[in-house]
């Protein structure tokens, strides 16, 4: 099944969200916190226009593949340019007594890495919510597929301090959408997926976030996503944001416990007051008051829970 069918499933189904269990707010980068570059594709045709080669790019093509190496920290942005020559420009120089000529790979290294900085920019939009995030006590990480050049350039611009955690790909050796990026991210932030919202503007990339359990959001615009965070219930995203929601679910939980010992109460009065009903007055006196307490921490109890459903759990899309 295609990540765009198996994502499909979850459009229409509302994910429960229980508030008060989110403690995890997991971002991508390319996409989200800054806007798609397409440095890569533009330094392929760059190189294309200066050895005058082909370098094909479909979706089985050898570039992807190495891509996928590259990503995963097996080879440098280096040793990627010079798979390149190796395979689209060595094999077709003609021969003659000079040997062919040798590219410079150092050049094109240097003008990725400069490419890569003067287009990139994090949203300050986004950066703001994220610092907001971490004044309500939310532990913020970023997961991104990236490589050794995009990493040293956004490490140089402090674009990862905003961060508690990073997950770089090139670094962990996993590359969305593999499960194991997924459970290895878990695992380093020894949290439950149900404790996680991961946000990505990719469908592939939520599809096995989703399969876990993890609360998934798909990022298509600040404007847009600023309406989800309204509809997840935390839109306001206020100062100790986190400890307030936490503070409700106690009082709910302090109500319910009340309530069910006013419960079991009430009833062994009852019991008792029905095994002497008309020989022990005391009794009725006692059964009256449980009563009366139980019916009281009932209503509580219920006020409490129809404000838990409304403030404290929401069912929101994925898109």
């Amino acid at each position: 099944m295609s990540a765009q069918k198996e994502f499909e499933k979850y459009i229409f189904e509302k994910q429960k969200v229980r508030l008060y269990k989110i403690k995890h707010f997991i971002f991508d980068f390319g996409g989200v916190l800054i806007e798609k570059t397409f440095v890569l594709k533009n330094l392929l045709d760059m190189i294309e226009a200066d050895l005058n080669i082909s370098i094909p790019r479909d979706d089985n093509s050898y570039i992807r593949k190495t891509k996928r190496s590259l990503s995963s920290g097996r080879i440098s942005s280096r040793d990627f340019l010079e798979k390149i020559f190796n395979k689209y420009y060595y094999p077709f120089q003609k021969e003659g007594a000079l040997p062919p000529k040798k590219v410079n790979v150092e050049y094109y290294v240097e003008l990725w890495f400069d490419l890569y900085s003067q287009v990139t920019n994090v949203s300050s939009e986004m950066a703001e919510i994220i610092e907001r995030l971490h004044q309500a006590d939310y532990i913020v990480s970023l997961m991104s597929n990236t490589h050794d050049i995009h990493a040293k350039s956004n490490f140089l611009k402090g674009f990862y301090d905003i961060f508690d955690k990073v997950f770089l790909s090139n670094e962990i050796g996993y590359i969305k959408p593999e499960m194991a990026k997924y459970k290895y991210v878990l695992k380093k932030l020894d949290t439950k997926p149900k404790k996680c919202i991961f946000i990505d503007d990719k469908i592939q990339n939520l599809v096995p976030a989703r399969d876990l359990g993890i609360i998934v959001i798909r990022f298509e615009s600040f404007e847009k996503f600023k309406k989800q965070l309204n509809e997840l219930g935390v839109g306001d995203i206020s100062k100790d944001l986190r400890n307030k929601i936490k503070k409700k679910y106690k009082k709910y939980k302090k109500t319910k416990k009340e309530y069910k010992k006013a419960k079991k109460e009430y009833k062994k009065a009852k019991k008792e007051y029905l095994k002497k009903k008309g020989k022990a007055p005391k009794k009725k006196k006692e059964y009256q008051r449980k009563h009366s307490q139980y019916r009281k921490k009932k209503a509580e109890y219920k006020k409490q829970k129809e404000k838990k459903k409304d403030e404290l759990i929401k069912k929101i899309r994925v898109t």
